[in-house]
Order: C-alpha cells, then structure tokens, then sequence
C-alpha cells in the first residue's frame, strides 16, 4: 500500500507550507506533495506519473474542483495509488505556472485555472486539462474516468506518453528560443492604434467579446498614442472604456476596487475576485485619464481605488496583500449582492430612492435574483439628473455608503489572500507613489514608502531579492518580473520624492536583474534556472493580466539611462524591443506595455532637474505646471544637487540662477541654457516631439 500521510494524521505535507493555496487543500484525502525534490525524487524512485494541479487561493473554479473531486475519498484514492500528486500556489511559482501553462494550450488550445496536467516522474507534460467534474457530464469527460485511463496508458502505452513528453518539452523550448529581431520606428504604432481600433466594442467599450479583463495598460497605451498621432479617437476609446469600468459592476461601487474581470459584455456581472495587480494598474490608468482628460471621474475612481488597498489589503507593517476571494459563503459574490427589501430596510426612504436610481437596482435583480450595483451615468449626470450640486450627491452617497457597508461588513467576507509577492508590491509601490505626487496625498506616498522598506528589510535575503514573505517567513528566489515590477515602482517612488536611496537601490536591483536574468543575447529569461531539466527557463513576451516582465525591463532602462546619463541601458532596451516586437503591432492588447517602451524609447524626453533656493518651495505655478505634464515628466527636484550627482551626473555643476527656481533640461548627449520661468520651461518641454 502506497504511504498516505492524510490518513495518519488527519493533514498531509501541505500542512506545513505556508501558502493560503496550498493551506486550503492540507486537510484534502488527496496524499498532496508540496513542488520539490522529495516529490520528484519520489516519482523517480517508484516510477509513476505526476499529477500537478495549479491554481491560487481565490480562485473560484479551483474551490468548485477541490469539493467536488479533492475532497472526494474515490477520487483521492486513485490519486494516491496511481500517481504522485503535486499541489501548486500559481502566485508564488509563476514559473512552474507559464511553463505548464504554455504546455496546456499546445495540447488542448485552451488554459485558465485550476491548471491539471499529468507528468512523466522526470516532470515533463504529456496530458493537460483545466476544470473537469468528478464524472463525465454533459459530452464533458470526468475527472475520475481521466484518471482511469491515464493509469491503463502508463501501464500499457508508457512509451508513447513518454515520445509524447519529449515532443512537447521540445515545442515548448522552441517557442522559448525563437526570437526574430525588427526595426523600431512610429509605424508600429501606427498599426498597433489601427488593430486597436478594429477590435473595440464602440457599444460597450473595451475590446473583443465576453469575459472582458480590463486590461488598464491598453488604456494607458492608447492615451499615448493618441497624444502621438494627435488622434482624439484613440484617447477617446481609452478614456471610455475606463468610464464603463468605473461604472460597471465589474467595480465593486460601495466598497470600493476592481474585480477581477467581466463575465458579460457589459462590464456588468464580475467575476468577483480582487487582486492586487489589477488595483496597481487600474489606477495608473485612471491617473493617465485624469491628467490627459481633467475628468473629475477619474481622479475620484483613481481615489477609490487606492481607499480600498489602504483599507482591505495593506499589511500593517508595510507592503500589501495579494486579493480577495470571489466566494463568501461556499458560493461566488455573496457578499457583494442586495435585495430591493435589504435596501429599503436598511435605509431611509428618501435615501433608498437616491441609491435604487443611482445603481439601478430593480426588483428581480441582474444576478442570480438579487443586484449588482453598478451605474449607467456619470456622478455629474446623477446630480443634474436629481437637480443636485455634484458635491451634494457625494454626501449623500458617502452616507449611503456607509450605511450599507456597515451591513455588509457583518456577513461572512471573502477569503483574505495574506502572502505578500514581492512583484506585485512593486506595481503597488509605484501606483501609490505616482498618485501621492498628483494628488498631493501624503497617506498614498508613505504607504509606498512603508512597503518599499518592508521589502528591502523582509524580502532581500544574503543579498538576493526573494520573492514571498508571509507569517514570518520569506521564501523563493526572486524571478524577472519581481526584479522589473519592483524597479518600476521604485522609479516612480524616486520621481515622487526624489530621494537618492531609493534611485540608489533600484539601480543594484537593475544590475542583480541583468546578472541572473539575461540571456546573452539581449533578451532575458523568466527565471534564473531551469526547474525541471529541458524545459528551459521561461520567455514570456506577452502582457496577461500583469505585464510581462521583459516589457516592464524595456521601459525601466530607458528611464535609467535618462535619469543617470547611461546611454548603454537605453542601448539595451533598444535591443530588447527589437527582439519582442514582431507580433505586438497585430496583436496590441496582447503587448500594451511593451508598446509603451517603445513609445517611451521613440519619445525623445529630456530629464528636467529643478534646483531650487535652500529652505524654499515650488510656487503654485511651477507644482501645477510639473502636475500636469503628460505622461508625468522625468524630473528631479532639490535643493541639494551634490546629493546626487554620483546617481545623476548631470546634476554636476548646477545650481540656482540669481537666487531663483532654475530648470535644467538634459539629455544623454548635452543640457540647454537654464530657465527661471515654468513658460519658458513649458515652451521647452514643447519641443521634444517624437519625429
């Protein structure tokens, strides 16, 4: 008999991990094995197939899979007896996550989670599937009756699913290895905008059919490009797809933060899962409509959004969550549904009228029998709508607010994701930052700063950048897009408030990135080793619901070779566009962010160092000037510049001029004359056009 350590214990080896994920199957029958060499040496030694089962601790479709086959006593049975199970926290090893998942969509042409595959002992993939029933059901093959017939092959056809393995490790390092280098210029922008303009819902904006993912970097993209080619229409998809976000149910409107993506065309029915990254990006976006814009509605949503992560998500000591769960109650958004009588009950009638018409509550509901609130109109149309001043429809809606969170906040909440990933604290670090500088909110930008030195102090262990940290412990070796999201937010933590250590640590992190990630081409890979043999190391050159790692590395360097006079960064960027662009222009919602690098690489902007007297501060009109260039300038400002020229080498030499607030501009290659006036500082800026 095959060991079962669930049965002598009550718990199996998942039981001593740390991950929320992991946690949540440590009491299954299914004799689980965390991923590691006790689990693959084992394999080996008995020589039976791997099952590995991927997914993360919000995940609704994997908690509909662990009830109905993990806890199952048959299905755990031949589970134990045939194979050796593996469970997999997808956001703590994003590597294990793409490789295999890149394997599942060659075999099936599909993915998503839970992510199933089954394993030679040597850990290479032959069989791959995502949810499945215990039983066939509905022409759909069972989970149960898989696991029969993948027993009887590996008794019987073993060396078929073995070619099989070795045909698949080998498609998937050819897709690795294939890179193809092109030239960089605005026409792929040009057709990037076109292919941009063809898949746009002009109905109910976003792009493509149902489910819509927000996507925020496509809008931050297309804000962008319009402002390149002088194109109101490409500002104006951006701008209304994040007015349909910020409407729809796809944003939870009393309590703020964005769900995870839409079901429906509309942005109406959420899946009702909220994650971290999407927080980071979201309010990037509406920050990039706001100041492209001066629409009040963006600036609010951006608000709301940060209100929420400082309040559900923000761990005490510093750094963030990684997201709620979608179910509450063994079901999905429970928590977030209302009854016409639940409102009417709770509220007073003049109060209950105002939050039925605002967030279109009916009778019969829109899920399920009961409501999603979501709006059709603006705030400004709502007041004009009620012959109401816009601040006085706040007031009333923040008491409605609160009146039905008090209700809500008293049923069961959604699951609490609590490990903090270095990566995504990296996106938080540096939406905060940028929004505590526009916004001119302390909270925002201490925040950033809080969970930067959590992780300096948490998440860097003998030197090496670590990847998570949760109940005390930090484990896992950091990947590339820790490295590239943690940079990023550091950057914009720097162009925030300009302290030179935080400029100082981005630049170690930048070369620990480049030493353990490169390539030798000038590209890089996703991890700094293989973790199962001829596999490889992972190249991902597409944005999922995160940007991919090497896009975020493209627009780092080119902001560090500006910020440092160290034109061989942007050399490297340059490089690496060339070499991930091939498909962006045709498939643009796929590779937002690394259209971005190349807008940011064709742009030619200077850096903008503005000394200023000791012990004085920015008039009004230098702060809003600085405020509202878009995208936000590359600027330093100080009273100190030998503080940092060891980090900014243009900042030798320069000073104040006749006592007053002077500008300097600087690119790689020379500085303008001085500047006292912000027009005159304005003027300049003008003409750095893109050519």
């Amino acid at each position: 008999m095959p060991e079962n350590h669930s049965q002598q214990s009550g718990f199996n080896r998942l039981a001593e991990e740390k991950s929320p994920y992991l946690l949540q199957h440590a009491q299954n029958p299914v004799n689980w094995f965390p991923w590691g060499e006790e689990a693959l040496n084992r394999a080996v030694q008995q020589q039976r197939p791997i099952f590995i089962s991927i997914g993360y601790s919000t995940c609704h479709w994997c908690h509909v899979m662990a009830h109905e086959s993990f806890e199952d006593p048959e299905v755990a049975d031949k589970l134990n007896q045939h194979f050796i199970a593996i469970k997999v926290d997808r956001e703590e090893r994003p590597d294990l996550d793409a490789s295999y998942m890149q394997a599942c969509q060659l075999l099936s042409g599909q993915g998503g989670w839970p992510l199933n595959l089954f394993l030679t002992p040597e850990g290479k993939p032959f069989y791959a599937l995502t949810y499945a029933p215990k039983h066939n059901r509905y022409g759909h093959p069972g989970f149960c009756e898989i696991l029969d017939k993948i027993t009887e092959l590996w008794k019987e056809q073993r060396n078929n699913l073995l070619s099989a393995a070795n045909q698949l490790t080998d498609a998937v390092r050819h897709l690795e290895a294939s890179q193809q280098q092109i030239g960089l210029d605005t026409a792929l922008l040009k057709q990037a905008a076109k292919n941009f303009q063809r898949t746009f819902d002009p109905l109910h904006a976003g792009f493509g059919q149902a489910p819509k993912f927000p996507q925020p970097h496509n809008a931050s993209l297309l804000l962008r490009l319009g402002e390149l080619f002088a194109d109101d229409n490409l500002s104006l998809m951006a701008l209304t797809t994040l007015r349909h976000i910020d409407q729809g149910g796809v944003t939870d409107q009393l309590g703020g933060g964005l769900h995870r993506y839409s079901v429906d065309q509309r942005w109406l029915v959420p899946h009702f899962e909220k994650m971290l990254y999407d927080q980071a990006l979201i309010a990037g976006a509406y920050l990039d409509g706001w100041l492209q814009s001066d629409d009040e509605t963006f600036r609010c949503a951006a608000e709301s959004i940060f209100q929420y992560v400082l309040r559900k998500l923000q761990h005490p000591p510093g750094g963030f969550y990684c997201g709620e769960d979608a179910d509450s109650e063994g079901k999905e958004g429970t928590c977030y549904l209302w009854s016409l009588a639940e409102i009417t009950e709770i509220l007073e009638p003049d109060q209950a009228e105002l939050c039925i018409k605002c967030f279109n509550l009916t009778v019969e509901g829109n899920f399920e029998g009961k409501n999603i609130p979501h709006r059709r109109k603006s705030w400004s149309q709502l007041a004009e709508e009620h012959k109401l001043s816009t601040s006085a429809l706040e007031r009333q809606i923040t008491t409605i607010k609160t009146k039905l969170m008090r209700v809500r906040n008293q049923r069961p909440q959604p699951h609490l994701d609590d490990k903090i990933l270095t990566g995504w604290n990296g996106l938080m670090i540096g939406s905060l930052a940028r929004g505590g500088y526009l916004l001119s909110r302390k909270t925002y930008l201490d925040a950033a700063y809080r969970a930067s030195e959590m992780i300096r102090s948490e998440l860097v262990r003998d030197g090496r950048l670590m990847r998570r940290f949760r109940d005390g412990e930090t484990a896992i070796p950091a990947f590339h897009e820790d490295y590239a999201y943690l940079i990023w937010g550091l950057i914009e933590l720097f162009l925030a408030d300009f302290k030179p250590e935080i400029l100082a640590m981005a630049l170690s992190l930048e070369q620990q990135r480049e030493a353990l990630f490169a390539d030798g081409g000038g590209g890089y890979f996703d991890t700094a080793e293989e973790f199962i043999d001829g596999l490889g190391r992972g190249r991902n050159k597409q944005d999922g619901a995160t940007p991919a790692a090497a896009s975020v590395t493209a627009e780092n360097l080119i902001r560090l070779a500006r910020l440092t006079a160290a034109p061989e960064l942007e050399e490297r960027a340059e490089n690496l566009l060339s070499r991930h662009l091939l498909q962006a222009a045709d498939y643009p919602t796929s590779h937002a962010f690394l259209l971005q690098g190349l807008y940011t690489l064709l742009r030619p902007q200077p850096l903008v160092m503005i000394i200023k007297p000791v012990k004085s501060d920015l008039d009004k009109d230098w702060q809003g000037f600085l405020k509202s260039c878009w995208p936000q300038p590359l600027a330093i400002i100080t009273e100190s510049p030998e503080n940092y020229v060891e980090l900014i080498p243009h900042l030798r030499g320069k000073s104040v001029l006749n006592g007053q607030v002077t500008a300097w501009l600087c690119t790689n290659q020379s500085c303008l004359p001085p500047l006292t006036a912000v027009k005159d500082l304005q003027q300049a800026l003008d003409g750095f056009k893109v050519p």
